[in-house]
């Protein structure tokens, strides 16, 4: 019995992770983006289509550089950029703000594949790995019997797969945090299982393995980094009982420095393309604290404060503070009630049961929560990372409960399923709304967080097309896009096109005066055949511009779904 009893649990197992992959699968790959229109979503879209075209990551950008001739001015320049992208020297080399891990996987989904739109499956791709890799850390964690195990591991699990902000970030336009916490889970999965092997070379296996995925967590957001702090807390107990012994001290020093290893080799990606930013920056603009670079935004580490965490004054919830407005997102992770309150109680009893797991897990809330709540813009996706943690928890502090209340009340078997059947049956009825939320979406098709459809890109694609060919090979298409949506579209169709696009200026300190705005558009003429994007969204600013451009008639029209009545004109020469 002894022998098939573990064989029975893997089945198990097994069907669980084969339903949650089926059910979230369904819910995530269903109605997904296909690109984005604004936020951070374009910078990893267009660092993805240079990496899957082989393109240099840090460009000498001759658009830049006219731009900077014309106006003198590095802000005035960066419309002609493309967006999250910093102009890194005043001769014109541009980089992205953002670590390239994101890029790089979905490019490689694209090489894979053939097929230019796989790139947008990775998102939903690890939110579904995350939903799983949940379940089996609180199968490995949870340290009741086998059948409650498998039912505090499935809590967890839908508690993750089901919460709103995780849920939507899984479908909307293409962004780091589910990736970077797909690495981070599966990193710290083997770092459970380097325990519970007993070879030697099977443990340095895994923890070269850890340290690759932890790695590349970090390559694909930087602020990863924080998450050494568990991985410290996790390893402390263990190495202050084996350094008493000459052969096991050697041993755990081993393993140590193979994880270092396997973490180095994964951040080789991201030294390569610092080093290749730091080739090119230069300490030019006020805001530049060195010409050395992590990434080409690094200077953006000035915007972490003490003082956010009550008063941030961000453009997001400016005065909130990180604390409160985190607290507020905490709360609503799950549409159960005590989720909360179970995932506390699951803190007290992993400290009381097991109390390195209990280090680690509020090391692992503890340094998410107070670094991003330190931030000056808190955004609800920043503390994704912390979701699985306070699940497991929570699933812990359920199970838990269900246990200490059969013992003390030294109920009969039969009661004590009855009670954990009605405690499962509340958590399921509570989580109705968040699955009726994901059927609605699949329902609908709508666009969550300034995504694109599938549909969007083909008429994006389409336009495109059109344009190349309308433009004489002497000289190429250029499209000046114009509106509300022309913070993010420019990148998508740059990704799927050969059409180069630049963008009105957004923001009020970016806008050069504008009948120099004016003249340097007619000065592009000169290498440019220039077409103008024009839609009802246009503000004042916008508008005086467009009365100032000499116009061709409309060249073609066309509708997106979230803009009608899109008008192209090519821009004339001023008689």
């Amino acid at each position: 019995m002894k022998k098939t009893q573990p064989r029975f649990w893997w089945v198990i197992d097994s069907i669980i992770l084969v339903l949650l992959t089926v059910i979230f699968g369904v819910w995530f790959f269903k109605a997904h983006a296909y690109g984005a229109w604004g936020d951070d979503s374009p910078g990893y879209i267009y660092t993805a289509g240079q990496v899957q075209n082989g393109e240099a990551l840090v460009v000498q950008d001759n658009l830049v550089q006219a731009a900077l001739a014309w106006f003198g001015d590095e802000h005035f320049a960066r419309f002609v950029a493309p967006a999250h992208h910093e102009i890194i020297s005043p001769s014109g080399w541009t980089a992205s703000r953002y670590p390239i891990g994101l890029s790089v996987l979905m490019a490689l989904a694209n090489k894979l594949t053939g097929q230019d739109t796989a790139m947008y499956a990775i998102v939903p791709l690890a939110a579904v790995g995350v939903v799983l890799l949940t379940y089996l850390l609180a199968v490995l964690w949870l340290p009741t019997n086998p059948p409650l195990k498998r039912v505090g591991a499935m809590v967890a699990a839908l508690s993750v797969g089901l919460s709103d902000v995780f849920a939507n970030y899984a479908v909307a336009q293409p962004m780091r945090e589910i990736p970077a916490l797909l690495f981070w889970l599966a990193a710290l999965l083997l770092l459970t299982f380097i325990n519970r092997v007993q070879l030697m070379r099977w443990k340095i296996i895994l923890a070269i393995c850890a340290g690759l995925l932890f790695g590349y967590s970090i390559n694909i957001r930087e602020t990863s980094a924080v998450l050494l702090v568990p991985v410290l807390v996790w390893l402390w107990p263990v190495g202050r009982v084996w350094w008493k012994s000459r052969v096991e001290r050697s041993a755990f020093i081993k393993i140590v420095l193979a994880g270092c290893a396997g973490l180095l080799i994964a951040l080789s990606l991201s030294i390569w393309n610092s080093a290749a930013i730091t080739a090119h920056k230069e300490k030019f603009r006020e805001k530049d604290i060195s010409s050395i670079a992590i990434t080409s935004n690094f200077d953006h580490i000035q915007s972490l404060s003490p003082s956010n965490l009550f008063n941030n004054q961000g453009k997001f919830k400016p005065g909130v503070g990180g604390v409160v407005q985190y607290w507020e997102v905490m709360s609503q992770f799950s549409t159960f009630a005590p989720f909360l309150f179970f995932a506390l109680i699951g803190l007290f009893l992993t400290w009381w049961q097991q109390r390195r797991l209990a280090y680690v897990l509020a090391s692992w809330i503890a340094v998410v929560f107070i670094l991003f709540a330190m931030w000056i813009n808190p955004y609800a996706r920043y503390i994704l990372p912390l979701l699985p943690a306070v699940a497991i928890l929570s699933a812990y502090g359920m199970v838990g409960i269900i246990e200490y209340v059969g013992k003390k009340l030294q109920l009969s078997r039969f009661v004590s399923i009855g009670l954990s059947l009605l405690l499962m049956a509340a958590f399921f009825i509570s989580l109705q709304p968040a699955i009726a939320a994901r059927n609605e979406h699949i329902r609908l098709g709508d666009s969550v967080y300034k995504a694109i459809t599938a549909e969007d890109l083909s008429t994006l694609k389409t336009v495109s097309d059109q344009l190349l060919v309308k433009a004489s090979p002497e000289k190429p298409a250029l499209l000046m896009m114009f509106g509300s949506w022309r913070a993010g579209l420019p990148e998508t169709i740059m990704t799927h096109s050969d059409l180069r696009v630049i963008r009105f200026p957004g923001r009020p300190n970016e806008q050069p005066d504008l009948t120099a705005l004016a003249g340097f558009m007619a000065e592009l003429q000169k290498t440019y055949t220039v077409y103008v994007w024009y839609d009802a969204t246009l503000g004042t600013g916008e508008q005086r511009l467009f009365q100032q451009l000499s116009l061709s008639e409309p060249i073609l029209t066309t509708q997106l779904s979230f803009q009608a009545d899109i008008v192209i004109y090519a821009l004339t020469a001023n008689d």
